[in-house]
């Protein structure tokens, strides 16, 4: 594996193979600041909230539809990942010495570390991506929906976004193994290049093109102003969000990998978490502000009640 570079250290969506400093008994004390245990709650708050989200859209029959079913897919992603972040943040970020970020205490046994660098790594890459590819993909179905109704069905078929949410996940786990797993024969640069496109540039164009497109045909319709402006803010705030998290991060590792600018702990965990905050709260704008999923995870906290 390639040797621990400082930007990857929380980079939350790109993990990279941990370097230890070969010390396996001093020093071994399980410990977070306290900024990092502001991650850790933000991150269990993201298995939580994506957790239910898939729950609830996979036991309620009539969210069994194309749109539901691509925000299930971008819950089923951001939970992997926060799931993966809570393991990496508590069996490495623990005990990593702050002083000399840039490598960590190997604390943890044999097998367990190098299952952190081999599965837990590759998931935790390949979840942020096909996060990333399954936003777009929601952009789309979207706007399929909504202004070709005529034609959606023929478009839009089950078979159809099945394949494109397995193709997804394919092509996802390729560049987590291409990221995580040293391959002579390909550049980290290039792979580091490929992996902004595919998560950054391709989601926020596609964001701002389909989204667009669809409010402008709404407007165009006889639909409801108001539920058109709604729509408009609605997008607005996903777009922002998504670009104001992002941004910064895919920068800095850019300025970093060039060695233009190697950034401190502070302003590096700064952007990682602002990287993984919105994989957390992604539940928020894609399902909890859908009066049929917040219906349906009210009947799931009653029949947990009736149960208990």
């Amino acid at each position: 594996m390639e040797v621990f570079e400082p930007i990857n250290v929380s980079d939350f969506g790109n993990s990279s193979p941990a370097k230890h400093d070969g010390n396996t008994t001093t020093l071994c004390t399980w410990y977070l600041p306290p900024f990092e245990w502001l991650k850790l709650v933000t991150l269990f708050a993201g298995v939580a909230g994506n957790g239910l989200t898939v729950v609830a859209i996979a036991t309620d029959r009539k969210l069994h539809t194309k749109t539901y079913a691509t925000i299930a897919a971008i819950a089923m992603a951001d939970f992997v990942y926060c799931t993966m972040a809570v393991l990496w943040s508590t069996l490495l970020f623990a005990y990593l010495d702050y002083s000399n970020y840039r490598q960590y205490r190997k604390c943890i046994n044999d097998f367990l570390f190098l299952l952190m660098n081999t599965v837990v790594g590759v998931l935790f890459s390949a979840s942020y991506i096909a996060s990333s590819l399954s936003v777009s993909l929601l952009s789309i179905v979207r706007f399929v929906i909504l202004s070709l109704p005529l034609k959606a069905n023929t478009i839009l078929r089950r078979s159809s976004l099945v394949f494109i949410i397995i193709l997804i996940w394919f092509l996802s786990i390729t560049l987590a193994v291409c990221k995580n797993i040293p391959l002579q024969s390909i550049s980290r640069k290039n792979i580091n290049l490929v992996d902004v496109f595919f998560t950054f540039i391709v989601p926020l164009l596609t964001i701002i093109i389909f989204h667009g497109m669809k409010i402008f045909t709404l407007k165009q319709s006889e639909y409801r102003k108001t539920e058109v402006k709604k729509m408009e803010r609605l997008v607005v705030a996903i777009i922002l969000l998504f670009f104001v998290c992002n941004l910064p991060w895919q920068v800095l590792r850019l300025l970093a990998q060039y060695k233009v600018f190697v950034p401190g702990y502070l302003l590096q965990t700064t952007m990682g978490y602002l990287l993984q905050f919105n994989n957390c709260v992604n539940p928020v704008f894609y399902a909890f502000l859908s009066p049929r999923i917040r219906h349906s995870i009210c009947i799931l906290f009653c029949r947990f009640r009736a149960n208990q």
